[in-house]
């Protein structure tokens, strides 16, 4: 089979850092190579180049090309390419006659959630009407669907009874990152990370309070990997307060983005990734990727109950798993964790399992595969 997967955004292997939208896009490339497929990636030159900021166009990694998505029709119909893969509908009203070309829509992320969170925004219900215009276009002349997830599939049946398709074929397709062992932890407190980009839709919760006292007995240091997306259109302030009092405490280390294999290098070393934020409609349905490459890397994970991965941390036991808006619990969890090894240890070893049974790129992306056998 011959897939064409459209990037919503630049992916690893371009000399800058990356977000969910190119990982996602990515992992679904490297699982279906592994499993026998022909994949090229399509990346907008345009945005690559925004995000880029240089005179020279940025490198573009093997298997992928750069392409407008006005130009993509013609390219697939000229390739002989199966089916085309597109991450929500953010570059759907570009495409044009695919030819014999089958359409699989995922279903990456609750876009219509995620902008509703977005309360400042002075266009807001225009916004989200034009979102829901296209997001209905899109499924209507889809052939298939995939969801990041299996609690999201509600929701994506809601959307494709919405958008006249309820029967299109339906297959719940994990994201996919390589798996990466963790580096021995070394002597000395508990070394905890939080990452991420800030979003509207992702409000820091109480573990900003719960871990002031243990970093203030030096039972817990903390780096901070946080950044505004450049696609990301904020209303709110860019640092929530929260996170500027942390900014300035003396065992906190903050770190500036980095390329995805550096970042994947500096994750290895730590004990924990602390991922806890608000309870909203957004988050309850969100494949939390920042939480989804810890895991990958064999990191076990503090997170609220609720997410797409929520279940898998409690399965494998590859982490903790705490209510957001309750920093006493947190606080007694982690100092917990700092006092016993022997529940870091299972914690990673849970984690390490995680990246091998659910986000290895072929596990993830077996679904997906057949799924296109089926259709083709």
């Amino acid at each position: 089979m011959r897939v064409a997967i459209l990037a919503n955004d630049v992916v690893p292997g371009m000399g800058m850092p990356v977000a969910a939208p190119g990982l996602r896009a990515w992992g679904m490339a490297e699982g279906l190579r592994e499993l026998g497929c022909e994949v090229v990636v399509i990346i907008e030159p345009g945005l690559a180049g925004s995000v880029w900021g240089r005179a020279l166009p940025p490198p573009t990694p093997s298997g992928a090309i750069a392409l407008r998505p006005t130009r993509i029709a013609e390219y697939v119909r000229a390739q002989s390419i199966d089916a085309l893969v597109i991450c929500n509908s953010n570059h759907a009203p570009a495409l044009g006659d695919l030819g014999r070309c089958r359409l699989i829509y995922d279903f990456f992320a609750p876009k219509v959630l995620e902008m509703s969170e977005n309360v400042a925004r002075d266009d807001l219900e225009e916004a989200l009407w034009q979102l829901r215009v296209r997001k209905s276009a899109a499924l209507a002349r889809s052939d298939a669907v995939v969801s990041n997830g299996a609690k999201k599939l509600p929701y994506v049946r809601e959307w494709m009874e919405r958008s006249g398709v309820p029967d299109l074929p339906l297959a719940v397709v994990n994201p996919g990152v390589p798996p990466m062992p963790p580096a021995p932890r070394r002597d000395g407190p508990l070394r905890a990370i939080a990452t991420g980009y800030l979003q509207p839709w992702s409000r820091p919760g109480a573990w900003t309070s719960a871990v002031l006292p243990l970093l203030d007995e030096g039972i817990l240091t903390l780096d901070l990997l946080v950044a505004r997306h450049w696609g990301q259109r904020v209303t709110r302030e860019e640092t929530p307060q929260e996170l500027s009092r942390l900014f300035e405490h003396p065992a906190v280390t903050s770190h500036q983005s980095l390329r995805f294999g550096d970042f994947r290098a500096l994750m290895s070393g730590f004990d924990l990734s602390l991922d806890i934020f608000a309870r909203n409609p957004e988050r309850e349905l969100a494949m939390v990727t920042r939480s989804v490459v810890a895991l990958a890397g064999g990191l076990p994970v503090l997170h609220p109950p609720f997410t797409e991965v929520s279940p898998i941390i409690r399965q494998y036991g590859a982490g903790w798993l705490v209510q957001g808006d309750d920093a006493a619990e947190m606080t007694d969890v982690l100092r917990g964790i700092g006092e016993d090894e022997a529940a870091l240890k299972s914690a990673r070893d849970g984690a390490v399992r995680v990246s091998h049974e659910v986000f290895a790129p072929a596990v993830a992306a077996a679904p997906l595969q057949q799924l296109l056998e089926e259709l083709l």
